[in-house]
């Protein structure tokens, strides 16, 4: 505990905050997080960029090839981007909420967007912290049903935040219920719009895209993006991946959509050029594991300054400690945990998305490794 300020140095919680913390609520452990996130202010006299959730809302008025009911909404890395469709009978259904972060601004723009529509259905492509961050808010102030991944639905019931990633990522997530589950093959009626679900291992074992057939529309998460995709995981931990990732873009391939609405980036036509960077990516995966190792290592750790802002190093190692993620990257490329870690904060500091003062680390930027 520091002495001055009466906080952990590690998670700046009070005493007090640590010994309540297996009885609180939900929305006690929100009001927790909102009070750390005002105690993560760094001192006025250092110069700090402004959080940044930049969001682009692009419908059939910018594409008109698109339908008139959806609306894509692309936004900065930290939360993923979402899809908006509406339905004259149903109400509107949103995939992905983003990060718990920006849970008051995707709410609050929500409800411009919705202009009196009742959002009636959230569903998640998967359940990381950037796609799944804002449920619980979004199912409190619109009383939405939440569709998750059957694979993932036990972990949610049970709240396995092991298994849900949020403690080996070292990232968070306030609590939320799933009203049911989809699973590959399953079909997600939105007006005139028909999505079939498609299983999409490789990034997330548990993930699912969306196709719409009609109008080769493909809701592709993090499987594919207009230049790459998500850290293959499971090659982290030891598990297969990456030929899981290359039969995800075979499919990708068959599938033959018109229009890519990722998890994160703008949304493109160009398939084929996609197709093909993702590829060489993953070659040189394959050919590296330690490398895509190094990579996920500085994609975890910038993740969590985008969310921190800033932090001390040590109080960093600290918070840290227990993502088991840490040592599976570290593991990979033949390091100790500490010099790994160590080594990719200076990494990123060379590349300009970090910046240190003393003992502090600053999010400089808000640029994705």
């Amino acid at each position: 505990m520091d002495p001055a300020s009466g906080l952990c140095e590690g998670c700046l919680r009070t005493i007090d905050e640590i010994a309540s913390w297996g009885s609180l609520s939900d929305a006690s452990r929100l009001a927790v997080f909102e009070a750390i996130n005002a105690r993560r202010k760094p001192p006025t006299t250092s110069k700090q960029a402004p959080a940044a959730d930049v969001r682009l809302l692009c419908d059939a008025s910018s594409h008109p090839d698109w339908p008139n009911q959806l609306r894509f909404i692309q936004r900065d890395w930290l939360s993923c981007n979402s899809v908006l469709i509406f339905d004259d009978q149903q109400g509107a259904t949103l995939f992905d909420s983003g990060y718990i972060k920006h849970a008051q601004n995707t709410r609050d723009q929500l409800r411009q967007m919705l202009e009196g529509t009742r959002l009636h259905r959230l569903i998640n492509t998967h359940l990381h912290s950037d796609h799944c961050g804002a449920n619980a808010l979004l199912q409190q102030s619109f009383d939405c049903e939440l569709l998750v991944p059957a694979a993932s639905f036990d972990a949610v019931r049970l709240w396995d935040e092991q298994a849900l990633s949020f403690q080996a990522t070292g990232q968070r997530c306030q609590r939320f219920r799933a009203d049911a589950s989809i699973k590959p093959g399953d079909l997600i009626t939105c007006g005139e719009l028909c999505w079939e679900a498609h299983a999409a291992p490789g990034h997330d074992p548990k993930s699912l895209i969306f196709f719409e057939a009609s109008k080769a529309l493909l809701i592709s998460a993090d499987a594919l993006w207009a230049e790459g995709f998500g850290v293959i995981f499971p090659e982290l931990e030891g598990e297969s991946g990456f030929d899981e990732q290359a039969a995800m873009l075979d499919l990708i391939e068959f599938l033959q959509p018109r229009w890519i609405f990722p998890g994160h980036g703008p949304a493109f036509a160009d398939v084929d050029q996609a197709l093909a960077i993702a590829r060489k990516r993953l070659a040189a995966m394959h050919h590296a594991p330690a490398k895509h190792a190094r990579h996920a290592l500085k994609v975890l750790l910038k993740f969590l300054m985008l969310d921190l802002e800033w932090a001390d190093r040590a109080a960093l190692e600290k918070h840290l400690a227990g993502a088991t993620l840490l040592g599976a990257c570290a593991k990979q490329m033949g390091m100790a945990a500490n010099d790994a870690l160590h080594g990719a904060i200076d990494e990123l500091i060379a590349q300009g998305a970090l910046r240190c003062e003393g003992t502090r680390l600053f999010n400089d930027d808000h640029r994705r490794t």
